[in-house]
């Protein structure tokens, strides 16, 4: 069995950087695990300007900063597979995989980083049936499809939205080509904007529908219409519609820390940590894994300060 001082898992950019603080705070032999076969996870559908800051001084795409960030790694010959898929951990941090290449491996360390970041999932805050219709997205759904694939969810979009991620999908849209017949949201629009929402709206004439839920949607095979219920009068509306966006909530990847016990924060649903620690020695756990739902309204997610304090419990045990 290979032995490594670290082992990370999952490529997007919060276990990129924690690699890399790990690389310049001295650990030598350092294994990334990511299951997709590229790096960079949600940020290579964020196409707009604001990453990448601390690392090189002024704010880039999302892509342009994990390309940055993955010429470092390769530079620095850190070990890295991708396409690989973790499919167990122990508490004594063996790490058992399976890819295309190698068949299923175990691979030992002398500390693991968790870095599996989180995923859009329905928790019931949704109360219309999304089933049966076409034309229905999450908005991450929506941002890679757009971003990455190069496609239109539809012609004619009604969004609903609870933060800046519902607003850069309205911009992008219309950027397109695209209508958008108004953004839903369920509280007052004061409450919500600060200064980067409305530099992503500037100059687009967003509807936006404030104190407002959809609560019906309408049509044959594929949607054609939504109802929205104004949440102060009651007074409802239509708007006809080709797709409709939803803002669902924002799980952490918690398989594996369920695996081997570690203590989940009840708010977060990732773990609970202590200056990066886990409940278990030698577990350190960074980015969108340990902020949940936070991390949709956070300016920048790394791991470089992760990556840090995973190097110091390894040169203490050697």
């Amino acid at each position: 069995m290979l032995k490594y001082d670290l082992i990370v898992i999952g490529g997007g950019i919060s276990g990129m950087t924690a690699a890399l603080g790990a690389l310049k705070s001295g650990v030598k032999s350092i294994l990334i695990l990511e299951r997709e076969n590229s790096f960079g996870g949600i940020l290579n559908q964020c196409i707009h300007n604001g990453f990448g800051e601390k690392f090189l001084g002024h704010k880039v795409t999302g892509p342009e900063y994990i390309n940055f960030i993955e010429e470092r790694l390769r530079e620095s010959h850190i070990e890295i597979k991708t396409n690989s898929n973790v499919l167990k951990i122990t508490d004594d941090k063996i790490v058992t995989y399976v890819s295309s290449e190698e068949g299923i491996n175990d691979v030992n360390a002398d500390a693991i980083i968790l870095a599996m970041g989180a995923r859009e999932v329905y928790t019931g805050s949704i109360i219309i049936p999304t089933n049966g219709l076409t034309g229905i997205f999450t908005l991450g759904d929506a941002h890679r499809l757009i971003n990455i694939e190069g496609y239109l969810p539809g012609k004619r979009t009604v969004i609903s939205a609870k933060n800046k991620w519902g607003f850069l999908v309205a911009r992008r849209l219309i950027i397109e080509g695209g209508l958008v017949e108004g953004v839903v949201i369920e509280e007052d629009f004061e409450s919500l904007r600060d200064d980067e929402i409305d530099d992503i709206i500037d100059g687009f004439n967003i509807n936006i529908i404030e104190n407002s839920r959809v609560i019906e949607v309408h049509g044959s095979s594929r949607i054609e219409r939504v109802k929205i219920i104004n949440l102060k009068d009651n007074n409802i509306t239509e708007k006809f519609c080709d797709s409709l966006l939803l803002s669902v909530g924002f799980r952490p990847e918690n398989t594996l820390l369920k695996m081997i016990k570690i203590d989940i924060n009840k708010e977060t649903l990732g773990p609970n940590i202590n200056d990066f620690n886990t409940s278990i020695d030698g577990f350190f756990a960074c980015g969108n894994l340990i902020n949940g739902e936070l991390s949709l309204i956070m300016k920048e997610v790394d791991g470089l300060n992760c990556g840090i304090k995973a190097a110091d419990y390894i040169k203490k045990i050697h």
